[in-house]
């Protein structure tokens, strides 16, 4: 006997989108609703995660999507936007590989798409891709301009780097840790390993800002964040 799939909704915030009305999870399940009807669709549940980042697919309700388009309880999977499944060209193209193998159906409501035909899994994975290149393309801005902001002196984060003291804005250096930061930096340059001279500055006495010693991870720490010069 035949068992009839589910068709189910999923819908997904992170933290910092709950406050935007346009990807709330109310929002988004009334647009999944209405997209249903509009296709003569019945929608038998929607699976929420809530507080929840895109980046994999280890998430409870998407995980119970993939386990249900495997045993053929779920047909069809409807969101109301691609990245609300996922970020991941590569996490994509297991989603509607998995989708193919067990004909199954995932339907957008923003993008209009539909991968029961072939133009709709070729839309999809030109929209992922899309997606993925615009967000290496402002990875990479936001490294430029850190870059920037070390080599002009400035504070990128709430931690000042050792060596210095913040004045207003600015970090200026401090008069007993930045003669220590130059001789860590002159050794790296020189070819020392962080162990070696994590082992050079405990042998000379000389006292971390916190620690009672030097270890290798805070000497690696000090290198990554020393402000760059022009």
């Amino acid at each position: 006997m035949k068992i009839d799939r589910q068709i189910v909704g999923y819908i997904r915030v992170s933290s910092e989108e709950q406050t935007k009305s346009g990807l709330s999870l109310e929002n988004q399940g009334r647009k999944i609703g209405a997209f249903a009807e509009s296709q003569d669709l019945k929608v038998d549940r929607i699976l929420r995660d809530e507080s929840k980042s895109a980046k994999n697919l280890n998430r409870t309700e998407v995980q119970e999507i993939i386990e249900g388009v495997k045993a053929k309880r779920i047909g069809r999977v409807i969101i109301y936007k691609l990245d609300r499944l996922t970020r991941s060209v590569r996490d994509l193209a297991y989603i509607l590989e998995l989708f193919e193998k067990y004909d199954a159906t995932l339907s957008s409501v923003v993008e209009t798409l539909d991968t029961a035909s072939a133009s709709g899994k070729m839309v999809v994975h030109i929209i992922g891709a899309i997606a993925e290149w615009e967000r290496g393309v402002i990875s990479e801005r936001t490294k430029a301009a850190l870059d920037v902001k070390r080599g002009r002196g400035e504070r990128i984060s709430g931690i000042i780097p050792y060596g210095f003291r913040l004045n207003g804005k600015k970090l200026t250096p401090d008069p007993v840790e930045h003669p220590v930061l130059e001789r860590i930096l002159k050794r790296r340059g020189e070819g020392a390993g962080y162990a070696q001279i994590t082992r050079e500055l405990n042998a000379s006495g000389v006292k971390p800002r916190k620690a009672r010693q030097w270890g290798v991870m805070s000497v690696r720490s000090v290198c990554l964040r020393a402000p760059k010069g022009p």
